[in-house]
């Protein structure tokens, strides 16, 4: 690599520092109280606006879209499994079915000089005017550790070891997998010395990206300099439940042990991006991104397939329960709805008690019959909004609905979703649903879902109930305790950058651009547009 920059020399001409799913809520939460001084000062002088990210399909799709300056549609990459509309097979997705290129290798070809660490849901395939280290540090784990060129990944190790999550491995699971998700638990839910364990491997990796980091920027001559870090992803999802005390995992003897482990990765973090900005001079452009947030994995994305074979049961005439059930369910569907939420409590605590006194629990389904067979199914789509499928003739090999039926299906399971609510709040459940193409351009043989369901996600959702689909009751088991929130938020200084401005909300396709701009490169074949007020030196 090259040598260190002069003192008094910008290391960078742009530099870019990310921390992945560092919800932006608690960071500025964080920063008002004095825990993240860095952020603080930031909030005070930068350029802020919030990012807006891909809707529905934010979470797989937040980098990809980010980094090629195209919506979900373009690049055609929102989750890691998918069901083909071809054969309505399962499969496990990659980033290599990203169908357009990462804007830094537009700036390498216009012959600037590039430094990409950590990008999540990014490869290392193309020659490049500079340096990427891929899946080092990242909470999402593709193709391993590797590097351009392809020494520096070696370099990298001997210099400062191996990750102690990001580079993880694990015979438990294929290669595509997150190590935060294994790393220190053996059993179905972490015990609290694994919890110990991997609080205190997040906090040892803030350090050693730090370094890892900071040399490589050190090294100086870069046109643009981008870094993320991971940590925050990872400590958001699995932990959680000790940040905060509302949480139904809440451990108050864990928490008193532990602290908030959540807030400490959040402060160290902080201090890296101190640790960074050291290197800048008046004519760096920086550029501060929190990608996307965290909150309580609370969402029913788990149960949907069940509610859904419910709904298809009640539309073949199935069976609907007892005489009494079924004319209590008339009188509740057929009441105003003033009237419907007077009875609400009443009937959710009868459903409460009714759910308790039997078992097997009533809301049992039988297996999920064969998907080409079925009207409708789950589409995956990561967990945080729930994505449904028609299985529509003249598009699935086997389709079930006709084309002239489709929009009216749809009407109806966007009303059957919206009648659920939660047996243990009395709450809804969904706050809306949406029609991809209200969203996206469709392609003919895509595999997106045609529904989007957008839970409403204030309480957990184990249970639920509408007249038509009954009780369904569907604990979430599995580890992780927080999940996505949508937006993200920018900071950005430089010159001809408002200080302190207070900017609208920028899209996240519109990064790359903005971004590319200030190096004097315009992206060819892209869905974003470079922000004016932030793409111009003045």
């Amino acid at each position: 690599m090259s040598g260190r920059a002069d003192a008094g020399q910008s290391s960078a001409n742009a530099i870019v520092l990310a921390l992945d799913a560092c919800d932006p809520r608690i960071a500025r939460g964080l920063a008002a109280a004095g825990r993240m001084p860095v952020l603080q000062s930031l909030l005070t002088h930068a350029a802020v606006a919030e990012t807006r990210n891909p809707y529905g399909f934010f979470v797989s799709a937040v980098w990809p879209t980010i980094f090629t300056a195209c919506t979900p549609a373009t690049h055609n990459y929102y989750c890691w499994e998918q069901i083909d509309a071809g054969t309505y097979q399962h499969r496990f997705t990659t980033p290599r079915e990203i169908e357009r290129p990462p804007f830094w290798d537009a700036l390498s070809d216009a012959g600037k000089r590039v430094a990409i660490i950590d990008v999540p849901h990014s490869r290392a395939v193309t020659p490049l005017n500079g340096i990427q280290l891929v899946e080092w540090g990242c909470h999402d784990r593709h193709f391993g550790l590797h590097s351009w060129p392809p020494a520096l990944a070696g370099e990298v190790e001997s210099t400062f070891g191996l990750h102690p999550i990001g580079s993880a491995l694990d015979t438990r699971v294929e290669r595509q997998f997150a190590g935060d998700d294994y790393v220190h638990r053996v059993g179905p839910l972490r015990e609290p010395h694994e919890e110990k364990a991997l609080v205190a491997d997040l906090l040892a990796s803030v350090s050693v990206k730090n370094r890892l980091s900071l040399h490589y920027l050190e090294q100086g001559g870069w046109d643009l300099y981008l870094s993320v870090f991971g940590e925050g992803h990872g400590v958001g999802h699995q932990l959680w439940h000790l940040h905060d005390p509302a949480h139904p995992r809440h451990g108050t003897n864990v928490a008193a042990e532990l602290g908030d482990p959540l807030v400490e990765v959040y402060e160290r973090l902080d201090a890296a991006i101190g640790d960074h900005l050291a290197h800048v001079q008046p004519d760096t452009t920086v550029f501060v991104l929190l990608s996307h947030g965290m909150g309580p994995h609370y969402d029913g994305t788990h149960l949907l397939d069940h509610v859904l074979r419910r709904l298809e049961i009640a539309r073949e005439g199935g069976p609907q329960g007892s005489a009494l059930t079924r004319a209590a369910k008339r009188l509740y569907s057929e009441a105003p709805r003033g009237m419907q939420r007077i009875a609400r409590p009443v009937a959710a605590e009868a459903l409460r008690a009714r759910r308790r006194s039997r078992t097997p629990l009533p809301d049992e389904d039988p297996p999920m019959i064969d998907r080409a067979t079925r009207p409708w199914f789950r589409a995956p789509n990561n967990t945080v909004y729930g994505g449904i499928r028609i299985n529509l003739q003249g598009r699935e090999p086997d389709g079930q609905v006709a084309a002239a039926d489709y929009n009216a299906v749809r009407d109806e399971l966007t009303a059957e979703l919206l009648a659920l609510w939660n047996v243990d709040t009395g709450a809804p459940v969904v706050d809306r649903v949406v029609r991809t193409e209200d969203v996206y351009d469709r392609r003919d043989l895509d595999a997106f879902p045609d529904l989007i369901v957008d839970w409403r996600r204030d309480a957990e959702i184990t249970t639920v109930y509408s007249p038509r689909v009954g009780i369904v009751h569907v604990p979430y088991e599995e580890w992780r305790t927080g999940d996505h929130r949508p937006d993200g938020l920018l900071l950005a200084t430089g010159p001809g950058i408002p200080v302190g401005a207070r900017l609208a909300p920028i899209e996240s396709i519109d990064l790359a651009p903005t971004i590319a701009a200030r190096l004097g490169v315009e992206l060819p074949d892209v869905d974003g547009r470079p922000v004016s007020v932030l793409s111009a030196r003045r």
